[in-house]
């Protein structure tokens, strides 16, 4: 489990987050980068690269320092821009996890852009932490947002296999009512589009429970009528974690785009996992 840190709070956070998780997702390797700031070259007499390195080296240790106890690896430091670099460490981790907010100055902030990158760009889960996120989760309630895409089915088998045990899974499927301006058009009544809808979501837990036994989890299924990203938005307020696809389908389901992705993980409430894009 590669965990992006830069010393700030926000980052600490997301590493006790993983840090109990280990019985699930294995061993942290925490990664932090840093660089030399554009004013240190016009300054009268230059700092020494050196100097940022140790402060970046100190800053790691401080980090990991801070959970004592958990099972966390040397931490790599290294002189890079930090979303490209989580990205290609972590492409062979089992989850990314990064933090919503980070420090600017000396180093690489884990702010909104670079973990915005991070779920754009990674070829594994990446979990992005909120400050306000909770670190418990022997208990808890579990939100899967799904469209009938191959990519949100996988958010689903995801949550089967790690999500908490006995917790709830609370699998989502938002819809609308599709409009048109093509006249002659026969019109669908509401109820055909509702009965889709909800056959849709019956067919997908049917074929994710199929193939990955849900143990002790409680499945509950929502059906909703509305934009997926105001939809889960809302559920995400009230729920331990949130799962979704960073790729959707089309048709009368509506889209877990990427621009769902993202409008869930700029400003999260809760934990949000985010599973890439799959091959088939």
């Amino acid at each position: 489990m590669l965990v992006g840190i830069d010393g700030s709070s926000g980052s600490v956070h997301a590493l006790r987050w993983a840090a109990a998780r280990t019985d699930r997702f294995g061993s942290i390797q925490p990664l932090l980068t840093w660089h030399y700031p554009w004013w240190a070259y016009s300054a009268p007499a230059p700092a020494p690269i050196d100097e940022f390195e140790a402060s970046a080296e100190r800053d790691a240790a401080a980090s990991v320092g801070s959970v004592p106890g958990a099972d966390i690896l040397p931490p790599i430091v290294c002189r890079a821009q930090a979303g490209p670099t989580i990205v290609d460490v972590g492409a062979t981790a089992n989850l990314i996890v990064v933090g919503t907010r980070g420090r600017s100055g000396l180093k690489d902030a884990l702010l909104g852009s670079v973990s915005s990158h991070v779920v754009a760009h990674a070829t594994v889960p990446v979990a992005v932490v909120p400050a306000g996120a909770s670190i418990d989760d022997r208990t808890g309630r579990v939100v899967v947002g799904i469209d009938g895409s191959v990519n949100s089915r996988a958010a689903l088998l995801w949550a089967l296999h790690h999500a908490p045990a006995e917790s709830t899974i609370e699998v989502v499927h938002s819809w609308i009512y599709p409009s048109s301006s093509m006249p002659g058009l026969a019109v669908i009544p509401y109820a055909v589009h509702e009965d889709r809808a909800q056959y849709l979501l019956d067919e997908e837990v049917r074929v994710a429970t199929t193939a990955v036994s849900p143990g002790r989890h409680r499945i509950v299924r929502r059906l909703e009528y509305g934009d997926a990203r105001g939809v889960l938005k809302e559920y995400a307020e009230s729920c331990d974690l949130l799962v979704v696809g960073a790729r959707g389908g089309g048709g009368v389901a509506h889209l877990l785009l990427g621009s769902v992705a993202s409008a869930l993980v700029h400003q999260p409430s809760t934990t949000t996992v985010v599973i890439p894009v799959t091959e088939h």
